[in-house]
């Protein structure tokens, strides 16, 4: 199947589709990544149907912003209706995909390595040791905002986790075995509380890294069967 990608003159990122549109999905690329990063996994979405909006953001509240600026435009402008749209990012896009989620109704939410409570993101990175990338990142946590116990207001408010009632439409969360930067527990505390509020969730935990290079097909194979399993493509 023939796959058309252009860059969007209605939003800064990406639109890729095939010949079918039956799903309008927003992607969204991990933190200090582009549109372009996200290529891959769009190009095997688009081929089954889906049509894939990749905006550009530069932080979690800027992704928040052009995640719901994307749903609304799939919905006001390409004729996709509620039970057609969904949201979906890698790592720091996949915790912005939940936080979009309750701002703005969506049929389905797609988790793929998302942290969801920034405390234990934050103790977790804290404990590598100096000089290590997640060592770095707990300590820019520390300078921009203190520690959890210094503003734990901030650390709450900044975590899916608190407002996990809210989170709307079927929920796939896929996480990296060997994730080095997010832990796996992250996903699997974030399922137990969805299952327990009687959610549709789903939680598949993968042989992959950080970020899933190297597996998008399998990204995109798990995505595909759980829409199809709900009739959305």
């Amino acid at each position: 199947m023939n796959v058309k990608i252009e860059r969007s003159s209605d939003f800064s990122g990406l639109i890729i589709s095939g010949s079918e549109r039956k799903f309008a999905l927003v992607l969204l690329h991990a933190f200090n990544q582009m549109p372009d990063d996200v290529r891959s996994l769009a190009k095997t979405l688009a081929e089954n149907g889906i049509l894939v909006l990749a905006p550009k953001y530069v932080d979690a509240a800027d992704g928040v912003n052009q995640a719901i600026s994307a749903i609304r435009y799939a919905r006001a402008r390409l004729g996709f209706d509620t039970a057609r749209i969904g949201v979906a990012g890698i790592s720091l896009g996949g915790t912005v995909s939940l936080l979009a989620s309750t701002q703005e109704n969506v049929a389905f939410v797609g988790d793929y390595g998302g942290w969801v409570d920034m405390a234990g993101l934050y103790e977790f990175l804290e404990k590598f040791p100096k000089g290590t990338p997640q060592k770095t990142i707990a300590e820019t946590m520390k300078a921009a905002v203190g520690t959890p116990q210094e503003s734990p207001d901030i650390y709450s408010l900044s975590s899916p986790l608190t407002y996990v009632e809210l989170i709307n439409g079927s929920v796939l969360i896929i996480h990296g075995e060997k994730d080095n930067m997010v832990p796996v527990s992250q996903s699997r505390v974030l399922y137990e509380k969805l299952k327990q509020l009687g959610r549709d969730v789903e939680l598949h935990v993968i042989d992959s890294e950080y970020l899933f290079a190297g597996h998008e097909k399998e990204l995109a194979d798990i995505t595909i069967d759980f829409l199809r399993r709900r009739q959305k493509i």
